[in-house]
């Protein structure tokens, strides 16, 4: 049926003759059937409705019909928000970036922009990876097991957790059908570099393993061989060598540029404080005690100071309590504060009791080096 009906539409073009142009009207303007604002009317009455669908087509036109800076990217932004609603994120995003790009938004709508971008690639990818994992296993009931291997290990490379999932026999079934594929030369490395992975999943380490050596040795100068010695080396590293999830695409960095302003490092060896006050930065480090018995090449009380007036904001460090994190960020309305601590000494020193019981032991800082870096966030 589907053959007869090509054929006729291939006929019926054969058949229509085009129009001469001495019949059609010259010079007559097509007029839309809404104007501008009548359309933005409409589309917001459907997006309120949540008919996200529809409300598209009049924020598409409305696109096509205005220059306006701050109109269209309020329609960019707009649109955006309907392809997120029916779940086309990559687009989604690439309308917000294109809202953002304009320099045309509002504050608001781009602060609102700005966390969208940073989560609709983790939604993307998770979307993805469903869509193929479940694309997997229809192939895999239909026994088209050869595309079914590359959807289902396509899937668990974006979303590692779907192994929880059951897999019905694909994996053991692929195994199976893996060994005994006789493909060509050409092909026969990606054949084992997928079996390697087959056979991990599966709990078969060593004979994944060896999989991975046999690929190295005998296709040394192909790129499975570098996958085969980089996934080796993970294993000797991590204890696996298959998953290695797929990052999500940082679509922030195509439109927030992070140009550095500050970048210097500081040493403390003892008490002793540093301060700065610079165009649209303001720190200031202190190291110091609240005992007196201290020594003076020792502190117990480390603070930080970022930011100034009612953006400052202070963090203390003890020495009983440590410094577990050595990144700390901090966000100003305008600048990015970026404190590495790259090295933190600490020794033990004796105290006298407050209660009389003679001295006790503490620990206390011994030195403390610091790296910050203040980044001016530009849209």
């Amino acid at each position: 049926m589907k053959k007869a009906f090509i054929a006729g539409c291939l006929v019926f073009a054969a058949t229509a003759l085009p129009i001469e142009a001495s019949l059609l009207r010259q010079g007559d303007k097509i007029v839309a059937p809404y104007t501008l604002q009548k359309g933005l009317l409409r589309a917001e009455e459907l997006f309120k409705e949540n008919n996200f669908r529809d409300a598209l087509i009049f924020y598409y036109e409305a696109l096509d019909m205005t220059t306006s800076g701050e109109v269209r990217a309020k329609l960019h932004f707009r649109v955006g928000e309907c392809l997120e609603a029916i779940k086309r994120y990559e687009y989604a995003s690439y309308h917000y970036k294109q809202a953002m790009l304009s320099g045309k938004l509002p504050e608001l709508l781009q602060s609102r922009a700005i966390m969208k971008l940073e989560h609709l690639p983790d939604l993307a990818q998770t979307e993805e990876a469903n869509r193929l994992y479940n694309r997997a296993m229809a192939l895999y009931k239909r026994r088209n097991i050869r595309a079914a291997i590359d959807d289902y290990l396509e899937s668990l490379r974006l979303m590692p957790t779907l192994m929880e999932k059951s897999d019905s026999g694909l994996i053991e079934d692929a195994i199976k059908y893996l060994t005994f594929l006789s493909e060509s030369k050409d092909k026969e490395p990606e054949r084992l570099l997928k079996l390697a992975s087959l056979l991990e999943l599966h709990g078969d380490v060593d004979k994944s393993v060896e999989t991975l050596q046999q690929i190295i040795i005998i296709y040394a100068d192909t790129d499975q061989a570098k996958q085969a010695e980089e996934k080796l080396e993970r294993y000797s590293s991590k204890n696996t060598a298959y998953l290695e999830p797929t990052k999500p695409v940082d679509e922030l960095a195509q439109v927030i540029v992070e140009e550095s302003v500050f970048d210097e490092n500081f040493d403390f060896a003892g008490a002793g404080a540093v301060s700065r006050e610079l165009p649209g930065i303001s720190f200031a480090f202190k190291s110091y005690n609240e005992r007196t018995e201290i020594p003076p090449d020792r502190f117990e009380i480390f603070m930080v100071s970022l930011g100034s007036g009612s953006e400052r904001k202070d963090f203390i460090f003890t020495s009983a309590d440590g410094i577990p994190d050595r990144t700390l960020r901090y966000e100003t309305a305008e600048m990015l504060y970026t404190l590495t601590f790259t090295g933190v000494e600490q020794a033990v020193g004796y105290i006298q009791d407050l209660y009389g019981d003679g001295r006790v032991s503490v620990n206390l800082f011994s030195k403390i080096a610091l790296n910050l870096k203040v980044e001016k966030k530009a849209y």
